[in-house]
């Protein structure tokens, strides 16, 4: 590492040389303090210069401290330590606000590589990219196809490339879906131990005719294994900086992966059908997505084949139950949506006038209004603007 990072702990246990001593002995930290008051902790954050936080999450109190950090100190990259290792409990964490998370005793390896993470070099995220999940409420409703023509759009409206990324590490069809096979997957530039650089990212991500770029799920299920919450995180920052925006087919599942991936996420799209396993299946989803860290009012309800004349439950009768209004309805599009779907296009590439093709267009111009013909951002650039070139 170029710098020593300045850390201070937190910790108020009195055997805390576990967490002290590893610490202390790094070549890449400059322990600041250790302190047992939170009020003297606040001091410190707010008179010194410091780029990380080490928390004894053991600590009674220690979520609310994390909480509190996170809110009044954004700058700062938090590390919780803890002997605890339930995946309930390492969740409630990160949602709290730990950009990390290692355990007891403290490998120094493990410990080095959260560090590495955490420095604000390395946590940065553009502030341009827009990051959209995609998950669905059940098989068969049509997430993937959406996040897939989503991506195609948002890249034929902003004129810009649009990076897909397969989260679905077993099962994922993105890759099917565009009839592509990458040389690279997910796995090689997010396992343990790989070193993510913007380089190797970049290589991983197939550049496709349509502006879109994939990152596909690996082709054996066992290298899925391999794949780390932290390479994920890295994955994200660094694709960042090339996307303006990244769609991201998330499984059903609850997992590490897709909580690095929601956590930061503008928008998560929940794409659901006009019946009642779906719509119930779609609840619960909501349910998990906020457990693993994804903000409420980022949550929208995509409906799917909405225009289903033989359902009992309408579009009105969803939102009731939501309480929100749906964030889009796709009409049902049979015909062009499973042709295209068979031969691995895009819905547009074999039916520009279809139904469900003009409704994903239009959630992209949703999803990213300043590019939209109507925006005022769009309309301002004048006579100079035009003779310059400025969008």
């Amino acid at each position: 590492m170029p710098s020593k990072i300045s850390i201070v702990l937190y910790s108020d246990t009195p055997q805390n040389s576990n967490i002290e001593k590893p610490l202390a002995d790094s070549p890449s930290v400059r322990l600041v303090e250790v302190y047992r008051s939170v009020d003297e902790l606040m001091n410190c954050l707010a008179s010194q210069d410091v780029d990380v936080v080490a928390i004894d999450l053991d600590t009674l109190g220690a979520i609310d401290v994390v909480e509190r950090i996170s809110q009044t100190h954004s700058e700062c990259g938090i590390l919780g330590i803890s002997g605890r290792t339930d995946a309930t409990f390492i969740i409630q964490a990160m949602r709290s606000g730990c950009g990390q998370f290692i355990t007891t005793p403290v490998d120094p390896e493990d410990m080095e590589s959260a560090l590495y993470r955490l420095r604000p070099t390395t946590r940065a995220v553009s502030a341009h990219s827009k990051r959209i999940c995609v998950v669905g409420s059940s098989g068969g409703v049509g997430a993937t196809t959406i996040a897939c023509n989503l991506a195609v759009e948002l890249a034929s409206l902003t004129k810009e490339p649009t990076g897909l990324v397969d989260l679905n590490l077993e099962y994922g069809d993105v890759c099917c879906a565009f009839d592509c096979t990458p040389k690279y997957s997910i796995a090689d530039i997010c396992h343990e131990g790989a070193d993510v650089d913007a380089e190797t990212t970049c290589a991983a991500f197939v550049d496709l005719p349509s502006g879109v770029s994939v990152l596909g799920r690996p082709d054996h299920m066992e290298h899925a294994r391999d794949i780390t919450p932290d390479g994920i995180l890295a994955m994200f920052q660094l694709a960042g900086k090339r996307f303006p925006h990244i769609v991201v087919d998330l499984p059903r599942s609850y997992n590490f992966h897709s909580a690095m991936a929601v956590r930061d996420a503008n928008h998560i799209l929940v794409v659901t059908q006009l019946g009642v396993p779906p719509i119930r299946n779609a609840t619960r989803v909501c349910e998990s997505l906020k457990q693993m860290g994804a903000e409420e009012d980022r949550i929208e309800i995509v409906v799917n084949r909405s225009d289903g004349a033989f359902e009992r439950i309408t579009l009105e009768d969803v939102e009731s139950h939501f309480r929100r209004p749906v964030f889009a309805g796709i009409p049902n599009d049979y015909q062009f949506v499973s042709a295209a779907t068979d031969l691995g296009h895009p819905i547009g590439a074999d039916a520009p006038a279809s139904k469900a093709k003009a409704a994903i267009a239009e959630m992209a111009r949703k999803l990213a209004p300043e590019y939209a013909s109507d925006s005022p951002k769009k309309k301002s650039a004048g006579i100079f603007g035009k003779i310059l070139g400025r969008k």
